[in-house]
């Protein structure tokens, strides 16, 4: 009988809880509220169509950094008041600041309207100011020419854009005299 109440008071005595431990166990991390697999998303204002988002992969996390984050592919295409298609936007990889209407495209992005074609690793879209910008290495490609800088702004339609720290111009299809 003394051995059996031994053991029990041995359980009682040796099973006792590391609060740090448990704290560190069920610390809250931000897990995605949903997550959503192929997907298509049309964003409209008074009526008209102002994007269309396509996406492989996209989690939606809640709370003060409330944000979107796309992986596995995404690709963004902005039309204009006649609802005709002015650019698409690819990226591997983007994160959507929900409270500041912020996109972060990141990993092999490239920005096309007819003519032009903008690459770069890292760009950021704001809704709100309806400027896309990076400070990263930009290469813009036209019929014509090939284009090096370090900073690029635009409208989301790349129609209207600026570089900064251009490095250099390639013509192509130039006659060499």
């Amino acid at each position: 009988m003394r051995l059996i109440i031994f053991f029990i008071s041995l359980m009682f005595f040796s099973c006792q809880n590391n609060p740090n431990l448990v704290n560190d166990l069920f610390q809250t991390k931000a897990f995605p509220v949903e997550v959503i697999s192929k997907s298509k998303m049309i964003h409209t204002e008074e009526g008209e169509i102002k994007l269309e988002i396509v996406a492989n992969k996209i989690e939606r996390f809640v709370g003060d950094s409330a944000r979107l984050s796309f992986s596995n592919g995404f690709n963004v295409t902005f039309y204009n008041r006649s609802g005709n298609v002015t650019s698409n936007l690819f990226a591997k990889k983007a994160i959507v600041d929900e409270k500041n209407n912020l996109m972060t495209a990141r990993d092999s992005v490239v920005l096309k309207s007819k003519k032009k074609k903008l690459e770069t690793e890292l760009l950021i879209w704001d809704e709100k100011k309806e400027k896309i910008y990076t400070n990263n290495d930009v290469i813009i490609t036209t019929d014509n020419e090939v284009i090096y800088a370090k900073g690029f702004e635009s409208d989301p339609n790349f129609s209207d854009y600026t570089l900064k720290k251009i490095s250099g111009k390639m013509y192509i299809n130039s006659k060499e005299k």
